[in-house]
Parts: structure tokens; C-alpha cells; sequence
């Protein structure tokens, strides 16, 4: 997932390993439904990361060392299911059929949520094992139209920054909210470049508030439009997303989220 992504840039940094944990453990308790204690193997990676800064600056240990501690449905960045306000935008029928992508895909909900006859869905990841454990949950899990998700999914490794995929329909969720501020125009560039004219991006808006650092990092409504509109968006919709239906609470900022509908020039 996108946020743990961002917590290995910031170890290259050379932030401590202790506020490299910092930084995961905040996200730990922002999902909802309320996360599973840790797992042993979980515990002992933290306590690895914790006795010095070698084991925390290694290219991808702590990425791929979070997947392979056995990270369960609910803990850290999976929200154990796909988001409900999304999910409720899918079943209008109105969000373009063709090429779908989420990048930081995670365990795969939205994955499978997106994917059906008319839809073929890529899930983005950066670690083998997240797409492993991605891979597992879409064997069994059923597509938006009731079909196996197998069917319509596939998991690919990949940087979304150098990714080449071209698509009619991008969903963005806890991705934006991960990348350093100082990449978010390269984010809006890169969505530009494969989404096809016409195509469009739907954006959770999360976390919201002005408060500095991260991950995640906070976001509004205003930063989203200031990145798309000068890439070559419009505006389709906006939405402010029922209590009743968030996905997440947030370690910090204001409580709640926003649903940006975006379609490409």
C-alpha cells in the first residue's frame, strides 16, 4: 500500500527508524473496523526497526518486511474492505467501463469492487508479497457484477510513477494522502498522462486538514482541484461523504471525507 510506500522514501531521508514506526503506527489506528492486535511476527519486525537504523534504510526491508509479518484484514493501511461511499458510486453504473486502475491497491477490495464483464480492473503495488496477499483475496472474491474477480483483476508490480498503463477510469484512496507534498504535481502529471481523454479519476479526499507532516498527509479539496485542474480535469462531482458511510477516522486533522469525481480533457 501507498502509505507504507512513503514511509520507506522518508527512511531514505534518513529519518530514524523510531519515527519511521511513529509514522506507521499513527496509520495503524486510523481504519475502520477497529484493527487486530499485532501479530508476533509483526511485533518482532518493529522491534528489528527499532534497534538501529540499518534494518529501516535497507531499499524495500520495511515495505516488503510489513507484507511478510503477515498483515491482517483491518491492521495498518487495510481498511478490510472496500470503501463504502465508493462502493456506492460503482453501483449507480455510472463510472466508465473499459481500463481500470487503483494504484496502491492494497489487499484488492476496490480491485475486485471495479471489476466486472465490461471493466478490467489493475491493481498497483510495489511489493511481490502485496501482490501475493492481493492475488489470494481475489481468487475467492466476487466481482461488482457477482462474477469471480479473477475473471476481470490482475495484481501487476509496478512504480505508478513510471507505470506506462493507459485507462479509462483511475481510483485514487489513501494514495495521494501518502506521497510527499512536494510530489503531488508529479502525481497529477502522471494521472494526466494515463488517463485516456474522456476518462476519468475518482478521488477519495482523506485525510482532511491543514496539519503539517505526515504520512498521511492532509489534504482538501482545494489541493486536489489546484493539482487536476491545471493537468487537464473537470470537475463531474463532489460529494461529502455521509457519516454513516467513512471508511476511516483520522489520526489527525478533521474528521470525514470527500468524493472526487474527475474527468480527463
Amino acid at each position: 500500500m501507498s502509505i507504507a510506500r512513503t514511509c520507506l522514501s522518508l527512511t531514505s531521508r534518513h529519518l530514524t527508524s523510531r519515527r519511521v514506526i511513529s509514522h506507521v503506527d499513527r496509520v495503524v489506528g486510523s481504519h475502520k473496523p477497529p484493527a487486530r492486535a499485532a501479530s508476533p511476527t509483526l511485533r518482532r519486525t518493529r522491534k528489528k526497526l527499532r534497534e538501529g537504523p540499518a534494518a529501516a534504510t535497507m531499499p524495500g526491508h520495511d515495505w516488503e518486511s510489513m507484507w511478510a509479518a503477515g498483515l491482517e484484514p483491518g491492521q495498518a493501511f487495510d481498511a478490510s474492505r472496500v470503501e463504502p461511499a465508493f462502493l456506492d458510486l460503482i453501483m449507480t453504473g455510472t463510472l466508465p467501463k473499459g481500463d481500470a486502475l487503483v494504484p496502491g491497491c492494497g489487499r484488492g477490495y476496490a480491485v475486485a469492487a471495479l471489476g466486472s464483464a465490461e471493466r478490467k480492473v489493475t491493481g498497483l503495488e510495489i511489493s511481490a508479497t502485496a501482490k501475493a496477499a492481493a492475488d489470494t483475496y481475489l481468487s475467492t472474491a466476487k466481482a461488482g457484477d457477482g462474477s469471480a474477480a479473477s475473471e476481470h483483476c490482475t495484481i501487476v508490480v509496478d512504480d505508478f510513477f513510471t507505470h506506462t498503463g493507459r485507462y479509462d477510469l483511475v481510483y485514487d484512496c489513501t494514495f495521494l494522502c501518502a506521497i510527499p507534498p512536494s510530489r503531488r504535481e508529479e502525481w497529477a502529471a502522471q494521472m494526466s498522462k494515463i488517463i485516456k481523454p474522456g476518462g476519468e479519476i475518482v478521488s477519495l479526499v482523506f485525510p482532511l486538514g491543514d496539519y503539517e507532516g505526515g504520512p498521511p498527509f492532509a489534504l482538501s479539496t482545494t489541493i486536489v482541484e489546484d493539482l487536476l485542474i491545471p493537468a487537464g480535469f473537470e470537475r463531474v462531482s463532489l460529494t461529502k461523504v455521509p457519516e454513516e458511510k467513512l471508511a476511516r477516522t483520522a489520526p489527525r486533522g478533521e474528521r470525514g471525507e470527500y468524493l472526487y469525481r474527475w474527468k480527463r480533457l
